[in-house]
Formats: C-alpha cells, sequence, structure tokens
C-alpha cells in the first residue's frame, strides 16, 4: 500500500506531492523517512529536494550520510538553493557544499561572497575556510603527514584510494575558486579567505601559490605582507613554500628567529629533519646564522640520521636561498646518504624539478647514474627541458647501456636533433665515413627509422632522392618497404626511378609485382633503371621482357637488356649487340658501345673499328676511338704485368 502510494506520488506532475513527501519526511519515523528520501531522489524535483537540504541539519546521523552519499543527486537543488530568496535556503545549501565537499559547486559560495548581508557572506567564507581544511588535511594524510587510521575530515573516504579521487576531483574547482575570491574580494572577510588561500599553499603547483608571480592579481599583496609574518601551525607548508619566491626570501631567516610558539615550531622542524635532537633554540640560532648548511656541519649531522630524515633537510636547502650550485653539492651529499632509500632520492630530485630553468643541472646530472629507473627518467626529462650546455653528449653517452625507458625518452628529445645533423652532414661525408655514422646513429636513435620514413614520403623531390640514398646505404629498404612502396607511385620519374633501385634487393612478392609495372613505365629512364636492378638480382620470369626490351625500346633500356641477359648468360647476345651497333639511329650506337666495353664482348671489335673509321655522326666516330684506345692501353698493360 505505502509503495504503491510513493510510486505515485513519485510519477506526480503536481508540486503538492512534493509538499505531501516533505510532511512525511518531517513526521515520519527513520524507516519512513529513509524511503521518503529515496522517492524524492527519484523523482528529482527541485522543490522537494530544497526541502531536503533545508533540513539536513534535523535527521539522524545514518539519514545525514544517505544524503552525503547520493550528494550528486543534489546538484541542481544546491545551485537553486544558493540563489534562493530565503536566507535559510542559501546557508543551508551552502553549509552542505561545504560538508559534502563539492568543488563543482564552490562557485555557489563565490556568488554568495559578494552579497551585501554580512552573514551571507560569512558563511561562504567559513564555508571556503571548510573546504581548504579539508584539502590540506586530506593532502597531508596521503603523505603520511597524518597517521592512516585517523581520517581529520568529516565523514571522509575510508581507505586512499578513496580519498586521491576525491581530491583529483575536487581539488582544481576549490584552488580556482579561492584564488578567484582572493582577486575580487574587497572586504572585511579578506582575512578568512586568505586563511583559506594559505592552506593550500602546501604544494609548489598550487594555483594559490601561483599568485605570487601573477603582479596583476588582486590577492598577491595580501598573499606576500602574510607569508613575510610569523606562520600559524597550520600554514607551515605555505611559509616553507613561499621562502623559495624572490620578494619572501630575505624575509625567512628573521621571520623564523621570531617564532616562539612551540606548536609552530614542532611542525617546521618535524616537516623536515632539524629538530637537533629536540633542542629548539640551539636549532634557531644555527637556522638564523646559516651555520645549519654548511658541509661540515651537514655532513656531521646526517652521519646521526637516518636516510628518511636526511632527506628532509632538502626541503631546507631549497628554501634557504643558497645558490642553486651549493644547494646541488649538498644535495648530492643527501642523495649519496640515501642511496638506499628510493623515496627520499625521489624527494631530493623534486626539490630540484621545482627550480628555474636555468638552475644548475648537476644534481640531475648526478641521478641520471641512479640506480632506479623511475629517477634516471625524470632526470633525463628534466635536464630535456633546462637543455644545459652540451646536454645532447650527456644524454647521449647514456644510449649504451641505460634501461630501455630512459633509452626511449632520450630518442624522443634528442633524436631530432641528431638525425637533422647526420642529414645535413650526409652529402659531405665519404660513402665509408657516412655509412659508419649512420649505423652509429640508428644505434642511439632508435627512431632514426621513423623520421628518415618522414622524410621519403613528405617534401621536395630532391629531399626524397636524399632519403631513399641514405636508406639504400644504410640498408633499411626492408624496414621502409611500404614507404618506399608508395614512392614508387610518385608522379616524378626520377624518384620512381630511385624507389625501384633501392627495392629491387628485396625478395617479395609484392616487390616482383611492382618490378613488373615498373617495366612498363611511361618513363624509360624508369624502365632502364628497373632492369639494372634485374640484373644485379636476376628473376627468371622476366627473361621475355628483357628479350623484347633488348631487341627494341629506347637506348639505354636496350643496353641494360643486353648487358642483363649476357650477365644471366641466357643465349647468345652477340647478334642483339650488332644490330644495336649497326642501328640507324646515333644514341642507339653508342649505347651498344658503351653495353659492349661494360661486357668485354671484344669479339665486334672489328665492327667498332669500321664505326670509328665510317660512322657518318662524329660523336659516334670520337665515342668508338675512345673504345678503341681504352683496349689497347687495356692490351698494353695486361703485357707488361706479364713482362
Amino acid at each position: 500500500m505505502h509503495e504503491q502510494l510513493l510510486e505515485t506520488l513519485v510519477g506526480s506532475p503536481n508540486e503538492a506531492a512534493d509538499d505531501l513527501l516533505l510532511e512525511a519526511l518531517r513526521v515520519g519515523t527513520e524507516l519512513e523517512q529513509s524511503l521518503i528520501l529515496a522517492a524524492l531522489f527519484k523523482r528529482q524535483a527541485t522543490r522537494g529536494l530544497a526541502g531536503v537540504v533545508a533540513g539536513f541539519d534535523q535527521f539522524s546521523p545514518r539519514l545525514q550520510q544517505y544524503i552525503l552519499t547520493n550528494i550528486k543527486l543534489l546538484h541542481h537543488a544546491l545551485r537553486e538553493c544558493g540563489r534562493s530568496d530565503r536566507l535559510e535556503l542559501r546557508l543551508a545549501a551552502m553549509k552542505l557544499i561545504a560538508l559534502s565537499r563539492q568543488g563543482k559547486l564552490a562557485y555557489v559560495l563565490t556568488e554568495n561572497l559578494h552579497e551585501a548581508d554580512d552573514e551571507l557572506g560569512k558563511a561562504a567564507a567559513q564555508a571556503m575556510v571548510s573546504l581548504a581544511r579539508w584539502v590540506s588535511d586530506g593532502t597531508r594524510k596521503l603523505h603520511g603527514e597524518i597517521p592512516a587510521d585517523q581520517n581529520p575530515a568529516a565523514q571522509g573516504p575510508e581507505d586512499l584510494g578513496s580519498l586521491y579521487r576525491e581530491l583529483v576531483e575536487q581539488r582544481p574547482e576549490i584552488e580556482a575558486t579561492i584564488a578567484r575570491a582572493l582577486d575580487v574580494h574587497r572586504g572585511k572577510l579578506g582575512q578568512e579567505i586568505l586563511r583559506a588561500g594559505l592552506l593550500l599553499c602546501d604544494w609548489p603547483q598550487s594555483k594559490v601559490l601561483a599568485i605570487l608571480n601573477l603582479s596583476k592579481h588582486g590577492g598577491q599583496s595580501p598573499l606576500v605582507r602574510r607569508l613575510q609574518q610569523t606562520p600559524s601551525s597550520e600554514h607551515v607548508e605555505a611559509f616553507l613554500l613561499g621562502a623559495t619566491h624572490g620578494q619572501l626570501r630575505l624575509h625567512f631567516g628573521s621571520v623564523f628567529a621570531h617564532i616562539d610558539e612551540p606548536q609552530v615550531l614542532s611542525a617546521i622542524l618535524r616537516k623536515t629533519h632539524w629538530l637537533k635532537d629536540h633542542h629548539l633554540q640551539l636549532c634557531m640560532r644555527q637556522v638564523t646564522r646559516g651555520v645549519w648548511w654548511q658541509e661540515g656541519e651537514l655532513l656531521h649531522d646526517i652521519e646521526a640520521r637516518s636516510s628518511e630524515e636526511v632527506c628532509k633537510i632538502g626541503d631546507w636547502l631549497a628554501a634557504s636561498g643558497m645558490h642553486d650550485v651549493m644547494q646541488d653539492e649538498r644535495f648530492a651529499c643527501l642523495a649519496n646518504h640515501a642511496r638506499e632509500n628510493v623515496g627520499g632520492r625521489l624527494r631530493l630530485l623534486r626539490l630540484a624539478l621545482h627550480r628555474k630553468k636555468g638552475a644548475s643541472a648537476q644534481f640531475l646530472r648526478l641521478l641520471l647514474g641512479d640506480r632506479d629507473e623511475r629517477i634516471m627518467r625524470m632526470a633525463a626529462r628534466e635536464i630535456v627541458r633546462r637543455r644545459p650546455a652540451d646536454f645532447e653528449n650527456i644524454l647521449l653517452q647514456m644510449m649504451t647501456n641505460a634501461p630501455e625507458s630512459v633509452r626511449s625518452v632520450i630518442s624522443r628529445s634528442i633524436g631530432q636533433a641528431g638525425f637533422d645533423n647526420f642529414w645535413l652532414r650526409f652529402d659531405r661525408l665519404d660513402r665509408p665515413t657516412r655509412k659508419q655514422a649512420g649505423r652509429a646513429m640508428l644505434k642511439l636513435l632508435p627512431d632514426a627509422v621513423t623520421l628518415l620514413g618522414r622524410r621519403l614520403v613528405s617534401g621536395e623531390v630532391e629531399q626524397r632522392l636524399k632519403a631513399m640514398q641514405i636508406t639504400h646505404e644504410l640498408g633499411l629498404a626492408e624496414s621502409l618497404r611500404d614507404a618506399l612502396t608508395a614512392v614508387s607511385n610518385h608522379p616524378h620519374p626520377k624518384v620512381r626511378s630511385k624507389a625501384i633501385s633501392v627495392l629491387g634487393g628485396l625478395h617479395a612478392p609484392a616487390v616482383d609485382v611492382l618490378m613488373e609495372r615498373v617495366l612498363n613505365d611511361p618513363d624509360s629512364r624508369v624502365r632502364a633503371n628497373a632492369i639494372e636492378v634485374l640484373e644485379s638480382q636476376p628473376r627468371a620470369q622476366f627473361i621475355p621482357h628483357l628479350a623484347q626490351r633488348a631487341k627494341a625500346g629506347q637506348n639505354r633500356e636496350r643496353a641494360n637488356a643486353i648487358k642483363a641477359l649476357h650477365r644471366m648468360k641466357v643465349g647468345n647476345v652477340g647478334p642483339q649487340l650488332l644490330d644495336m651497333l649497326r642501328d640507324n639511329r646515333a644514341e642507339h650506337r653508342v649505347s651498344a658501345m658503351w653495353a659492349l666495353r661494360q661486357m668485354g664482348w671484344w669479339k665486334l671489335l672489328q665492327e667498332v673499328g669500321r664505326v670509328a673509321k665510317e660512322d657518318q655522326n662524329i660523336r659516334v666516330r670520337r665515342y668508338a676511338v675512345g673504345v678503341l684506345k681504352g683496349v689497347a692501353e687495356m692490351v698494353q698493360n695486361a703485357k707488361e704485368q706479364a713482362g
């Protein structure tokens, strides 16, 4: 009966159904209230959900937890309540947004912050502080600064994984809202908003901490002034991170010297190693005078401490204003002491990563030889980002023995530069040298084959021809077969000709099909080069085609076909060569004599002598005389060697 009534009310379009459900929610038992809440969530009417928001404080803890678990179903109702004309609805909405940690709705707090009603503004500022404290405490819990069995935030996630996912989802919106509020708010609630902002200055990439570098941001001056003062215990992270800023570094030592509150001192010193065996005053004097970071004092101190405590010294070094070269020297000492503590060395690396681009990279070079692959990879990426002097040689030296993931980082970063250098120098090197340099490049830069493939399929004709020449000399035709096959269809005959020359050395059905097509190419240069490929890589199925080309065709392909048949020892090519020597076309007679000299077919030497005397073309006669002189010199040299 009750279930049917609830279903009827859920499906009713009348607003009176919402009023009836809310009245039942007010007077019902806890069991009945849970059923009515489920009906209201299912109905999704703004009027009914607004009543749930308004009466949240009157529910039992179990029902409140049920509402918080399903808070996303209330988003549109919270948005409307936050803009309602009723003061109590606005206050309830802001309170519930803070309690349920809904960063996506933080803009509702900003809207109420600027209202004329002081009560609304105060509630919005308090909600911002509550959200910021939850983010700060949750982050500290993830970093192990709060025991895992303690949950500083009300009704937080039970496990660290859930807490991490919730922080990742909500923190950016909360940071952006508070940074915006610091920029635009001008009122007596500024200190509360600043307090919320300082809670979020607990990591270097914080949007609120970035305000220190935004000169036109309205919140920069208040933030700087506050960080120049003695911190409270909840703002220790902001104090230490703010000390790395240029305007605040000069105040770091003087401010520290005036910290008297034991809770604040304990919080600061506990976040580093620097408790000095609980001698706080001794520690303060040494920090103020700078004694604690001197090399002798540092080495003496770290000998008595665990590697985990030692690596926390890096926080102080990074905040001290010490020159980056000196910092790297100290970091090296700390990393050497923590050689068995991966987490500690990673902490030091992250401190080095947060420095400016032009800072010293000596510590990063040291970590390139770290035993942990992850640290090596991060150090290599940072060196690539900073690009210190001679960084290419530093990274190339690692390519022989570094792990695969590190080599991949180096290859992606400097592979283009290394390939471009080889590409530019290729034409100026002799063939043996450039072949040796090319093999070294391929060994050091695994992406070089991919880069070469891009040059094959794009760019000007000269660039493609050069890429194919490199492919041929380095023996990469098999790796780049697809690219070469695509280039073989290029409209320029030189490109097609070079492509088939490079592909001809491969034995594959696809190459044979391509060879058959190229042998019938409309350009004679392409056909002639294809025949030269067949001479070096004989294929019996093309012998009939060669025989046909030996009798007819353009002079160069005809001569190449005769020479190919001779090398393949297919019958007697003398008649074809003789016919070509007696051809009416002068260029055919010249090509015939060229083929005769290449083949050493001296049986037709008498015919060459006749051409030298009787041919009507002076160019043909001169070429024939040159052939005869070459034969005479060859015979003379043979006699001298025999004698």
